[in-house]
């Protein structure tokens, strides 16, 4: 049973859906209009929202991993999706996962949901793919979030113009009227790879022409400019407005090897915890303050040297990679104001 000062009900969940229905257009369905009313409270018990940056772990749900990150003194997780932790658990389900962060002491800052290809080329699929993301969003609102973070899709073969085109038009005609709706943001990850053709400025910049709302943003992640030999700083300043969530995360150049294989061989850079790159983190974290973002800042974990193989499915983390997580803390709380472990 849904407990009395839960701050989603199953009124406001058949009120979203018909937003949803609304805004895809799907054939047959009766849209129930949202009323126009403020966005549900922050679920009671979650600490107090700052004026800061939050650092925070990207994290797969688990109650061991939650607390870990309150214990190594992190403000925040960003969850990505799994069975425990998806858009189809029921309102009980949802609250218990709102209790365990309550409990731990930590906020659930925003969740990524990178799976839907937005502009696939088969309409079947595009349809399907854009209904599962207005789902992602809503899952976000039910744990209190303002933040979803996704990819920007991929047309293979299709130009770079006509791509941004296209998802500026599934983001302002599909998405934007349920993000107002629910007060929430979402913006794509700047990771090169087929279904996520904007990770270039040249690429962004023609998406958020298209794009007057400040709902769709980025989920930047220096570490993605570093190994396409793009500035990330300079990246920061140009859209400093459109960051909406950040990964830390940092790349190596291992100078010796690329001297001998170039940009198109393998194995000439790898992504470390911050501060155990090239990424110049008091520039960046500069351009975070002077906007005065106070969105998650969530480790993302991919270095090799902080971690144990084969123990992505453990309940908990292994030891080492928890001294990866805590040292990324330690690092990046020297640049940050708000709480300090």
């Amino acid at each position: 049973m849904q407990s009395e000062n839960s701050f989603w009900n199953r009124r406001d969940l058949l009120k979203i859906g018909g937003t949803s229905a609304a805004a895809l257009g799907l054939a047959g369905t009766a849209a129930v209009p949202i009323q126009a009313e403020q966005a549900p409270a922050t679920p009671a018990g979650t600490p107090p929202d700052t004026p800061y940056p939050k650092l925070s772990i990207i994290t797969p749900y688990s109650p061991q991993k939650l607390a870990f990150a309150a214990q190594a003194g992190y403000e925040g997780v960003v969850v990505t999706p799994g069975t425990a932790f998806n858009p189809n658990l029921s309102d009980s389900a949802i609250d218990q996962i709102l209790a365990t962060a309550r409990n731990a002491g930590i906020r659930i800052v925003s969740i990524e949901y990178f799976a839907p290809n937005h502009t696939d080329p088969d309409a079947g699929k595009r349809a399907a793919a854009q209904a599962d993301f207005i789902r992602a969003l809503e899952f976000g609102h039910r744990l209190g979030c303002k933040f979803v973070g996704t990819f920007s899709g991929g047309q293979p073969g299709v130009r770079m113009e006509d791509q941004a085109a296209a998802f500026a038009d599934v983001f302002n005609e599909k998405y934007l009227p349920v993000c107002e709706k629910l007060n929430i943001g979402m913006g794509w990850e700047n990771y090169p790879t087929g279904v996520n053709f904007a990770t270039t400025p040249a690429a962004m910049q023609a998406v958020f022409d298209r794009v007057p709302s400040k709902r769709l943003g980025l989920e930047f992640d220096p570490s993605h400019f570093v190994r396409q030999y793009i500035d990330p700083i300079s990246a920061a300043w140009q859209f400093k407005d459109r960051i909406l969530a950040v990964h830390a995360k940092d790349t190596e150049i291992t100078q010796p090897i690329l001297q001998q294989v170039g940009i198109a061989g393998q194995g000439w850079w790898r992504y470390r915890i911050p501060g155990q790159g090239i990424v110049n983190w008091a520039a960046f974290l500069t351009v975070l303050l002077q906007v005065r973002f106070n969105g998650g800042i969530a480790v993302e974990h991919e270095d090799q040297f902080w971690d144990a193989p084969h123990t992505g499915d453990l309940a908990d983390f292994p030891q080492q990679r928890k001294d990866g997580f805590i040292l990324a803390r330690r690092f990046l709380e020297q640049y940050l104001p708000g709480r300090q472990a």
